[in-house]
């Protein structure tokens, strides 16, 4: 599927797609071949610095880009393991089949999508 279906709620070209719930999350996940999932907080510094190379990476790949704030859906993020943030993870076929953890430069997701 193209970058532009993580769901009809959530869809956009471009950007960080903020998470706005759990359904949301899930058909993302589904609906789309790949997806790169950040899993951050607000007070966070390492988030911040993590939240403009994923802005620029979200507008090169064919995959969208969630955000998932994990202090307001902790739920997402303690089913998917996330124990240290920054945390970035790419789904492929509805399964993560990469995670880095701390800030992580484009080329490094780049190429797990390849």
């Amino acid at each position: 599927m193209s970058s532009d279906a993580a769901s009809s709620d959530d869809a956009q070209v471009g950007g960080i797609i903020d998470v706005e719930s759990t359904e949301s999350f899930d058909e993302a996940i589904a609906e789309n071949d790949q997806v790169v999932v950040d899993y951050f907080a607000d007070w966070c510094g390492p988030c911040k610095q993590q939240t403009p190379i994923l802005e620029e990476l979200s507008g090169t790949i064919d995959a969208p880009v969630l955000g998932v704030d994990t202090d307001e859906y902790n739920g997402l993020a303690a089913e998917a393991g996330v124990r240290s943030i920054p945390t970035v993870a790419v789904y492929r076929g509805g399964e993560e089949v990469e995670r880095f953890v701390g800030v992580t430069g484009a080329d490094e997701i780049r190429a797990a999508l390849e």
